[in-house]
């Protein structure tokens, strides 16, 4: 999802402005890529969704690495929130005044729709000419992938910089004060969290009026109640295979969250808090447990006393899923309309995607995509050194979840509009879930 994820504050540094005419090149032929028409184009217009001010300083620092490496190339930065580039990055290609590269969020609201209608190219061969296939694993980049309406399978459309975890966070030292040790089980959680009230603090960090910190809850938790070896099913929703939202899995989890929300588990005033203003009263010593995703690691590192851990699984799921999987992929839009063109935007996202990035993106405390280097020697964070080791895990487990809103072009609205009325009590957990399947169905039903 989406950062799932956007941000305090959008960041507008450059307007979008499109390839200039490339220079007509006459003379010797050129002998590298370095010094071809590519290295002495105008401008690439770029969007990207790195809003967050540590996330901004890399992809700023990065930018001027490559534009340091290819003289008389220059990147025309856009950030966007992730709301904001969903509400206009698809208008701006199809008018033509959009990015040439741009990230763009995942499933069938965005990419998909994007690859239906013409404007995004394939980046297969650049995944065999930069080997990108050997950066990160197929079951990652298969979340790029459409063939027509199908989701998961066909050509490639981007690649990720970025890992992406929903997870636990916790605060070391407020658990140690009210004499808790980190829950093993979801059932120790489940305890842990009814000692935290009983005590007058916070077990839950939340902020629902703006942002996606009840989604992932609920997602998370959800999935946390789902082994490795019985993912198909939530597979097949996620990539347009069939099934059905209205599980009992899905209804227990979203009548968990509505308790919670209704029986004081929650920050107070959570209904008037913005996702990304509760994470910073997280960061500032309130709550115990916050659910939401590594790309906070970067704000998270300002308070020692917070650590970042898996849902715990319930008794009985040995290798339960995690919500994730990567961030927003960097694409190729149509707007790169010949092939040098195509190739400098190709060589840019190489640059984004390689174990130099990863490194940039590691010292700076977010979760890489890509593996660092074998002689790599970044600084690591405690919350980063958790992050890496939960990713190999769940790599090696075959457990990345999915972000639900990928299951179909509203479903991130669908949920949006509906969780308010779950927490608040104005619907059923039934009802919240059957809205979901109902969107799903409808999608399902306009494939055909």
């Amino acid at each position: 999802m989406e950062q799932r994820r956007s941000s305090v504050k959008s960041i507008n540094i450059l307007s979008a402005s499109q390839w200039k005419a490339a220079v007509a090149l006459t003379g010797a032929a050129l002998v590298s890529f370095s010094l071809s028409a590519a290295a002495r184009a105008d401008d690439l217009a770029v969007w990207d969704d790195q809003t967050y001010e540590g996330q901004s300083a890399v992809i700023e620092q990065l930018n001027k690495d490559f534009e340091a490496a290819h003289p008389g190339v220059t990147i025309k930065r856009t950030a966007r929130t992730f709301d904001d580039m969903k509400l206009t990055l698809k208008l701006a290609v199809s008018a033509g005044n959009g990015p040439v590269v741009t990230k763009v969020n995942q499933g069938a609201g965005d990419m998909g729709a994007m690859v239906k209608e013409g404007l995004l190219l394939p980046v297969d061969d650049y995944i065999k000419k930069y080997s990108w296939d050997k950066r990160q694993s197929d079951s990652v980049l298969a979340r790029d992938r459409w063939d027509g309406p199908k989701f998961g399978v066909g050509k490639t459309y981007g690649i990720s910089g970025l890992a992406e975890i929903v997870g636990l966070y916790y605060n070391k030292k407020i658990l140690d004060d009210a004499g808790i040790a980190l829950p093993k089980t979801f059932e120790e959680l489940l305890a842990d969290l009814d000692k935290l009230k009983e005590k007058g603090v916070a077990p839950f960090m939340m902020g629902s009026a703006k942002q996606h910190l009840a989604l992932h809850m609920i997602g998370a938790i959800d999935q946390a109640h789902i082994d490795a070896s019985n993912r198909a099913e939530l597979d097949d929703l996620i990539y347009g295979r069939g099934g059905s939202w209205n599980t009992k899995g899905n209804i227990e989890s979203a009548k968990l969250v509505q308790k919670w929300a209704q029986g004081g588990y929650f920050y107070p005033g959570f209904e008037g808090i913005s996702g990304d203003d509760a994470v910073q009263l997280f960061i500032s010593g309130q709550g115990a447990f916050l659910i939401s995703g590594t790309w906070y690691f970067g704000d998270m590192q300002h308070n020692q006393d917070i650590g970042f851990m898996a849902i715990p699984a319930p008794k009985g799921i040995t290798k339960p899923l995690s919500v994730g999987g990567v961030d927003l992929a960097w694409a190729i839009t149509s707007l790169a309309k010949d092939k040098k063109t195509q190739d400098l935007a190709g060589e840019y996202i190489d640059y984004m995607v390689s174990e130099k990035a990863a490194e940039t993106w590691a010292n700076a405390s977010y979760l890489p995509a890509t593996s660092l280097a074998a002689d790599a020697q970044p600084k690591l964070t405690p919350l980063l050194t958790a992050g890496i080791e939960m990713w190999k895990t769940l790599n090696a487990n075959d457990a990345l979840g999915h972000y639900p809103d990928w299951s179909s072009p509203t479903m991130l609205k669908t949920i949006d509009d509906n969780t308010p009325l779950l927490l608040s009590g104005k619907i059923t957990p039934e009802a919240f879930v059957d809205a979901m399947d109902k969107d799903y169905q409808a999608y399902l039903k306009g494939q055909k």
